[in-house]
């Protein structure tokens, strides 16, 4: 990552009054609306910030991690396929804090066609916004899911007013929109953590999910990848040089077949099953018929 961008650096007044952010804090805030210009997320690593602020890379982990806590970024991990190993960090600006941060126009104007948005203009516009809009709409996935994510946790737990339901709302909303997460895998996720003899006691809230751990990274990303590790096939590794596996189309009788693509090439449904056993076959072709690689 290049150490200058040449991109300006905004810190928006959410962010320059908030009580709970150092002043450190703020200044890594307008650094990272700097460093979001190339694609819409930054990429840079603590390193990269502990030598920028000639800090420690856990007092950056702590700095990342109480943004993300405040709610003005977004932490997502990328996770190298079939390991626990990080391969990326991509850091979102949260859209409700994003106002006046720079963005690309299509008519370039200043260096590298960045733009700043006026940012009295914009607080102009937001106070001709009808406030009395006060229940988000949700679509039918996150209605629908709503009630069965509720139904796991203990009576004293769950949402009591209409404010702390539309909390729960919003949280599915952004794990499916801004996450990326089918609630499905997220639903089977939370039950086997209610059911878990150590998180029964501290996942007592779904919210949980879109907060971080010390390390700055988000709950939700580490809870799916360790479920999706521990409930891969045991088979799964069986296969060589394994990178991913996929559904294909028959030409022979338009069937949906397993493939596999490894270090060595590609392999096909016929050379899968030469290598395992009939049960360990179909364990896997479930497993990757229902969404899964």
């Amino acid at each position: 990552m290049d150490n200058k961008k040449n991109y300006y650096a905004v810190i928006p007044a959410e962010v320059r009054y908030s009580k709970n952010l150092k002043p450190n804090e703020k200044l890594m805030y307008g650094e990272l609306t700097a460093l979001a210009n190339d694609k819409g997320y930054c990429y840079a690593s603590n390193l990269y910030f502990s030598n920028l602020y000639n800090a420690k890379k856990n007092t950056i982990s702590r700095w990342v991690s109480n943004l993300a806590k405040n709610g003005f970024i977004d932490v997502k991990l990328i996770y190298k396929k079939g390991t626990k190993q990080i391969e990326e960090r991509h850091i979102y600006l949260c859209d409700k804090k994003s106002i006046g941060i720079v963005k690309k126009a299509h008519s370039p104007i200043g260096q590298k066609g960045e733009v700043i948005y006026n940012i009295t203009n914009i607080n102009n516009i937001k106070k001709n916004i009808p406030q009395n809009l006060k229940t988000p709409l949700f679509n039918d996935i996150i209605t629908k899911a709503f009630p069965h994510f509720v139904a796991l946790f203990p009576v004293n737990y769950r949402p009591k007013t209409k404010a702390q339901e539309i909390k729960w709302l919003e949280c599915l909303d952004k794990i499916q929109r801004i996450d990326k997460y089918d609630l499905r895998d997220v639903y089977n996720v939370a039950k086997e953590l209610r059911e878990d003899q150590f998180w029964s006691k501290n996942f007592l809230s779904i919210l949980k999910f879109r907060n971080t751990d010390k390390n700055g990274i988000k709950f939700i990303d580490r809870f799916i990848n360790d479920y999706n590790f521990k409930n891969k096939p045991k088979c799964y590794y069986k296969i060589k040089g394994i990178i991913e596996y996929y559904l294909y189309k028959s030409p022979a009788n338009g069937q949906m077949e397993l493939g596999a693509k490894t270090k060595g090439g590609e392999l096909f449904e016929f050379n899968i099953k030469q290598t395992l056993q009939t049960n360990e076959f179909q364990a896997l072709k479930k497993y990757v018929s229902d969404g899964n690689k």
